[in-house]
């Protein structure tokens, strides 16, 4: 019964938390969403920042799936930023509101939370499933690292970010985005 409970008062908390945003969903509303007391939510979370902590969380591991499933079978350097910024946007339009809300920067939400830490350096690992799948190799076979994949992988989050948002409220093309999107970031990594 308490993970019922738990599964409960996170759709609650995904639901308010991307209609209503950080500041204006409050524990209570989660709760009576939920259909369970008050004090029912202090039980699973000790407190909205660590609810929303939480929702951000489940919200990486589902979109880091749909990447990690379509990446599967894939090679080449822009046919994989091809899928990785495709599978952005259809993540974003099958769950609208959601990557705006739960990509929130988390350390804006708890800076001494070190889990906000973790999670704010997992975004960064989002895009280095694709990243690191393009490192090129030495003579002897060996992976060589020409520049800080965790830094250029931080860094392209923030490109693909306010990218997707300007996208989105610009109503572009899908497809011209996606191939725009994908030929830079591989020309920025050095592939023609």
């Amino acid at each position: 019964m308490k993970v019922a409970t738990l599964d409960r008062l996170r759709l609650a908390a995904r639901e308010l938390f991307v209609e209503l945003g950080y500041h204006e969903t409050r524990p209570q509303d989660v709760a009576r969403l939920a259909g369970v007391a008050n004090g029912t939510f202090y039980l699973h979370f000790a407190d909205k920042q660590q609810a929303f902590l939480d929702f951000a969380e489940q919200a990486q591991n589902e979109l880091l799936e749909v990447m990690s499933d379509r990446l599967q079978e894939i090679s080449g350097s822009r046919a994989r930023w091809r899928v990785t910024c495709g599978a952005v946007v259809d993540f974003g339009a099958e769950h609208p509101g959601l990557l705006q809300a739960a990509f929130l920067d988390p350390v804006f939400i708890a800076p001494r939370d070190d889990n906000a830490w973790r999670m704010y350096d997992r975004l960064g690992h989002l895009v280095s499933i694709t990243v690191r799948n393009d490192r090129s190799t030495d003579s002897a076979g060996d992976q060589q690292d020409e520049f800080d994949f965790e830094l250029i992988s931080h860094g392209l989050c923030g490109l693909l970010r306010h990218a997707m948002i300007y996208a989105s409220r610009r109503d572009l093309n899908r497809e011209k985005m996606i191939e725009d999107l994908s030929m830079f970031i591989d020309r920025g990594l050095g592939n023609r």
